[in-house]
């Protein structure tokens, strides 16, 4: 698949060091932003509209349902099929379980399903809050959409419908118990 022309979907601090990262490789020619970004980043592209011409849309962080998926891609901050949807990282806490990540997917009509391309972990220590495990999503986020999108630049359109797709498990903004380990991301 070429890839120069990447349009990109979303406006938060995420974003903006995926933005940084890529900036000097592809052509981004603008963004969409978010409507109610978690932490808000600084995007330094032009605002356009998402029916913009572009070889992919890349999808960080984005709030609103794409309805036009023809070549979108997505950064989920967590690991799919079984951490699709909000609130990855406190639910991972909530569920104890020892690792989370990041993957790296084709778009479909359904929220979270498509080929996975690619995906990266991370531990879960013990005494970690989401917002440790946020810190780890933006030291890792920017590089692993980079080396996804190389991978994808070598992939032809069957090979990205062959990879792996289950429906995945989808988890909804929710109240949780208090829960010292729990904590807003804009909160430190």
């Amino acid at each position: 698949m070429v890839i120069k022309n990447i349009l990109i979907l979303g406006s938060t601090f995420l974003t903006e060091l995926v933005v940084d990262k890529l900036y000097d490789k592809y052509n981004l020619i603008g963004y969409v932003p978010s409507v109610n970004p978690t932490k808000s980043g600084k995007i330094d592209l032009p605002i356009v509209d998402i029916d913009t011409e572009c070889d992919i849309k890349l999808s960080i962080q984005y709030d609103k349902i794409v309805t036009n998926i023809d070549n979108s891609f997505n950064l989920h901050t967590g690991l799919l099929p079984e951490y699709g949807g909000t609130n990855i990282l406190d639910y991972a806490i909530k569920n104890k379980e020892k690792e989370q990540g990041l993957t790296f997917h084709k778009m479909t009509d359904k929220l979270d399903y498509g080929p996975i391309i690619s995906k990266v972990t991370y531990p879960i220590l013990p005494e970690e809050t989401s917002f440790d495990l946020y810190k780890k999503v933006l030291l890792l986020g920017p590089s692993f959409v980079e080396m996804s999108l190389e991978l994808l630049e070598k992939m032809s359109d069957d090979e990205v419908h062959m990879c792996f797709k289950k429906e995945p498990t989808i988890y909804k903004r929710g109240e949780f118990k208090v829960d010292k380990r729990i904590k807003n991301y804009d909160s430190e």
